[in-house]
């Protein structure tokens, strides 16, 4: 498609995230002359691949469960995603691993999740259909009408306040589900999808029940070539539709002049002018390092600070020499506990013994993601973000092993005279790579209180014309959350622009009255 003819300015959005390229894809089709700045040599945030052993791995994401949403993206321009991206159907959706040596396959079809339920705790399989159409009601009103909403001002909360007391989402997740199941494995595995946002069971919203009837809708696909795949399929969409990319953009500044930005300054002294910029970077992070804020900004940034971050991650990439056909796509590994790992997490940002796992095994649903005959993985565990003052230099290698060694007892019990190669992440590379505040893996928590618009504002408080999209910002953490906040973004952008017109003609009327020259 042809670059539009009469663009309606210049936008910047920076960082090559879901969100970010979702949001310049938006903006595009509506007009926009949109270039993307990108730090890295490569794209896609916390969706970047990594290399290891001549094996490509997903940094981030493993899943998409809202397919829908990016087939719109490639819809703005006429296109069918399935052209350019082939999803493959999960099956089961996750295992979970119990510690007593049970475990609990959540499936594609109901009524093998029901049978899987019965199985495990007979006589619960009839609370399935109860607790599912709870979640149903909380994704129509949460997801379907709320998720591309805007919420910038007080009023926006207090119209959905009766909604989610109707919703009790005052409640946590896992209260809530309790209120369905008895037997406690169940609890655990229908209330640990809030962690995949960033959020404690025991304190998330229950209103976060909605993802499980998201992927009940949507399914559970895995992008053939990995989630990598998708990304690039999307910077594929955006470049042949007249968006630019540039990368090794380390951004420094964003200017501003009075209550409008201006542009963006980079470390190499280059400066990119702008009608609008969009940041898929962390608010707090471009609040407190990016913007001139005078003394009421300050304070804001303060209590910015305080707000409840989500845990940091420690993410294990390794290789076999063998293949572990045994092994499902996904395996939620709990420990021996449950409430009181997350606990010291959350609260107290302490790391216990006990770990609790999330195993991720591509070749499982794609056998191209690893070499024939070998395997591929990565391993996932939830640890404090940087508010503990853990010597992360010093702990990565001793947690790695610590982590393989429950693979081993767990799961595979020939790991160590298999394993090839390792590679591991913590909550440094958050902060240091990708900008995280506390090193957070998911930004800010996703509480009752800091839901909706008592999260970040997709659109400055203090900038008429600096937007913002991704896992801290409305309406939360997840692919389907980041990805619906470029929707935000994009509606508030025809806002302000309409408005902003209709200032300007306003002016244009009143001098050509006064019998000025404009």
């Amino acid at each position: 498609m042809d670059k539009p003819v009469s663009a309606q300015g210049k936008a910047i959005v920076i960082g090559s995230g879901f969100g970010g390229i979702a949001v310049a894809i938006r903006l595009l089709s509506e007009g926009w002359d949109v270039e993307l700045l990108e730090r890295h040599a490569d794209i896609g945030g916390r969706a970047r691949v990594f290399h290891l052993d001549g094996v490509t791995f997903d940094a981030g994401p493993t899943v998409i469960t809202a397919p829908f949403i990016f087939e719109a993206l490639f819809e703005r321009f006429g296109e069918r995603m399935e052209e350019h991206v082939t999803l493959l159907p999960v099956e089961p959706f996750y295992r979970m691993d119990f510690a007593d040596g049970s475990y609990f396959d959540y499936k594609s079809r109901i009524d093998e999740t029901v049978a899987e339920i019965e199985r495990i705790s007979p006589g619960e399989g009839g609370a399935y259909a109860d607790f599912l159409k709870a979640t149903e009601v909380m994704y129509q009103r949460g997801f379907v009408e709320l998720a591309e909403q805007p919420f910038t001002r007080v009023s926006d909360m207090l119209k959905v306040l009766p909604d989610l007391v109707r919703l009790r989402a005052d409640i946590s997740l896992y209260d809530f589900v309790s209120r369905f199941f008895t037997d406690e494995r169940l609890r655990k595995a229908f209330s640990v999808p809030s962690l995949l946002v960033g959020g404690h069971p025991y304190r998330t919203s229950s209103l976060y029940g909605l993802i499980h009837a998201l992927e009940r809708r949507g399914g559970v696909w895995y992008p053939k070539g990995g989630t990598g795949a998708l990304v690039k399929a999307l910077a594929d969409l955006f470049k042949r539709n007249g968006g630019f990319i540039r990368t090794n953009q380390q951004v420094s500044a964003i200017s501003a002049e009075g209550g409008r930005v201006t542009g963006v300054e980079l470390v190499s002294g280059e400066h990119y002018s702008a009608d609008i910029v969009v940041s898929n970077v962390d608010p707090l992070h471009v609040y407190e390092h990016w913007l001139p804020m005078g003394r009421w900004g300050r304070l804001l940034n303060s209590w910015r600070r305080r707000m409840k971050q989500s845990m940091g991650l420690i993410v294990v990439y390794f290789t076999t020499q063998r293949r572990y056909p045994e092994l499902e796509h996904h395996t939620i590994v709990f420990g021996d506990t449950f409430k009181e790992i997350l606990d010291a997490i959350f609260d107290k940002h302490e790391l216990l013994d006990d770990l609790s796992l999330y195993l991720h095994r591509p070749s499982a649903t794609d056998p191209q993601m690893a070499p024939a005959n070998s395997d591929a993985f990565y391993v996932l565990a939830p640890v404090p973000n940087l508010s503990g003052k853990q010597d992360w230099e010093t702990l990565e290698p001793v947690l790695t092993q610590q982590i393989l060694l429950t693979l081993q007892q767990r799961l595979m019990p020939d790991l160590f005279e298999q394993l090839s190669a390792t590679h591991a992440i913590t909550p440094r590379y958050f902060h240091d790579a990708l900008s995280s505040p506390f090193g957070s893996g998911f930004s800010i928590a996703p509480t009752l209180t800091q839901s909706a618009g008592l999260r970040f504002h997709n659109r400055s408080p203090h900038f008429d014309n600096l937007y913002f999209v991704g896992a801290g910002t409305h309406p939360g953490a997840g692919v389907p959350g980041v990805v619906s906040s470029a929707g935000v973004v994009e509606r508030l952008v025809k806002e302000d622009s309409h408005k902003r017109q209709q200032w300007l003609a306003s002016v244009q009327d009143r001098s050509v009255q006064g019998g000025k020259v404009t």
